[in-house]
């Protein structure tokens, strides 16, 4: 009770001071703060905006930017590969399929590198990449878009039949974001972006596993993101989160019953490109699904179970 009107009486200070809603909660936020433990406030800066601004790192601008993008033979990720060389930057890229990468390179002006990767093996794919940061001289924009699901029966009762989504968007995905994100913390700069999915929004009956693995993805971009924002340390997280997109060249998605809103791969591709200019906390491919995002973020359970079982179902 004595928590609760504490509560209430802080608001009501705020509320005599601003009627801004974010405002208010950062006030909030700043007072129980002083309140609670932190005995050295000096060492807290005051918080003025809605939103605190990290500095960017001073970059040497006689140095290319250099971006490692995983996930680079096919769809979102070999675009994006191209869209960041014409951006100047060097280029480094990573796969399971050497030979796709290799096409890549030759449409490439640019410096680039290539490795084969397979993220379902963590022990190796980290030190691939620990490698290719030293070949490169350093990192500064790391792009995990890989994913398992088109190794995956997720019909099969036998439970090894979803497991390549595991071991990649999971364990993969965390073990090489880790190992970015350490490189970047050593360095005291440098910006992760991650794909997720809508899928991963809420729990989709054809595709469990997929779903809960990109779920995954998307808490753990958003809790170092906050970590990152709470210490004001310049690393940023960018979590991307695709709709239907024709991103794979033998699946015409516009094709199945269930897809909608199906988007090019060339407009997606320039969407994610923008978030990251931009450094987005998180991007919607494209930016309509965000409406998407919020519907089934608080739809109710029966309403969301009776528009999924529709033919095709999902969202």
């Amino acid at each position: 009770m004595f928590i609760l009107i504490l509560l209430i009486c802080i608001v009501t200070c705020c509320e005599t001071q601003t009627t801004s809603t974010p405002d208010i909660a950062l006030c909030i936020a700043d007072r129980l703060s002083a309140g609670y433990g932190l005995k050295n406030t000096e060492s807290v800066p005051h918080i003025t905006t809605k939103r605190t601004k990290r500095l960017l790192h001073p970059v040497n601008k006689q140095l290319p930017k250099r971006a490692i993008v995983i996930g680079a033979s096919v769809g979102m990720g070999r675009e994006l590969s191209k869209l960041l060389a014409a951006d100047g930057y060097n280029v480094g890229m990573t796969a399971r399929r050497l030979e796709l990468l290799k096409q890549t390179q030759q449409e490439i002006p640019t410096q680039t590198y290539i490795a084969q990767m397979d993220a379902s093996k963590p022990e190796e794919a980290i030190g691939i990449l620990n490698t290719m940061i030293n070949d490169m001289g350093g990192l500064d924009l790391l792009v995990i878009a890989l994913t398992g699901f088109y190794d995956c029966d997720f019909d099969a009762r036998d439970w090894k039949g979803s497991l390549p989504v595991l071991d990649v968007d999971i364990v993969g995905f965390f073990a090489l974001a880790r190992t970015g994100l350490n490189f970047f913390e050593d360095q005291g700069y440098g910006h992760l972006v991650g794909f997720s999915s809508i899928d991963g929004i809420r729990g989709v009956a054809g595709s469990p596993a997929y779903s809960a693995s990109k779920a995954f993805c998307s808490r753990y971009l958003q809790a170092e993101l906050n970590k990152y924002i709470q210490r004001n340390i310049p690393i940023f997280v960018t979590d991307i989160c695709p709709g239907w997109v024709n991103s794979k060249n033998e699946i015409d998605v516009a094709q199945m019953p269930e897809a909608y809103w199906v988007e090019s791969l060339d407009d997606a591709t320039k969407e994610i490109f923008e978030a990251i200019k931009n450094k987005d906390e998180i991007a919607y491919i494209t930016k309509r699904w965000a409406k998407v995002a919020t519907l089934l973020s608080t739809m109710p359970t029966d309403l969301y179970n009776a528009l999924s079982a529709r033919p095709g179902g999902g969202f």
